[in-house]
């Protein structure tokens, strides 16, 4: 029985925050998000259409071992956050050059801002890379961006639900370095 369980439940108190990976990212998405509105007045991540509503509410951490139930949360949760980037309100402030795509355009962004992180950097590309290796086109450990990934995450067939909480962690992680980079939590 988890303490929120516990403190919601039997003590009838209400629990500051959920406990586990996957409940604590959605928390914090919709939190980040509306902080960053509130801020700059647009949302950092573009509302998701009524057809893809599922894919916030299907998040989970996976609860086997198995490359399908894996895959389908890394789909997921970068759907979530890199295709959902609001690409045309970052690029408002930045020059676009032929090619740039989501994730580059962020770090552009950023660097406006004198913001520089290159591990979060390496972790959103890596995570695009595994999506885009194992899901997006074929399963494909000859993918050379995908080979790379499999070996960022350490991914084997022994640690699927391991790196999907990894992936979640870091996920969070990386709304918290922004919100503390844009000092979210001093806005009205």
């Amino acid at each position: 029985m988890s303490s929120t369980y516990y403190k919601t439940m039997i003590e009838g108190s209400w629990a500051g925050y959920p406990e586990t990976h996957d409940l604590y990212f959605k928390f914090k998405y919709e939190d980040f998000n509306k902080k960053w509105e509130d801020k700059f007045g647009w949302k950092f991540y573009k509302p998701l259409a009524a057809e893809d509503k599922h894919l916030y509410t299907s998040l989970h951490i996976p609860t086997t071992n198995n490359v399908k139930a894996f895959c389908e949360q890394v789909l997921t949760i970068v759907k979530l956050t890199i295709d959902r980037l609001n690409e045309k309100q970052l690029q408002n402030e930045i020059t676009i050059e032929k090619g740039d795509k989501g994730i580059t355009k962020l770090e552009k962004f950023l660097k406006i801002y004198e913001i520089e992180i290159p591990q979060m950097f390496e972790f959103l590309r890596n995570l695009q890379s595994l999506r885009s290796g194992l899901m997006a086109h074929t399963f494909s450990k000859s993918d050379k961006n995908c080979k790379k990934a499999i070996a960022y995450f350490a991914l084997n067939d022994e640690n699927y639900i391991e790196v999907a909480k990894e992936i979640l962690i870091k996920s969070v992680f990386t709304l918290n370095t922004l919100e503390n980079q844009f000092k979210l939590n001093n806005t009205k």
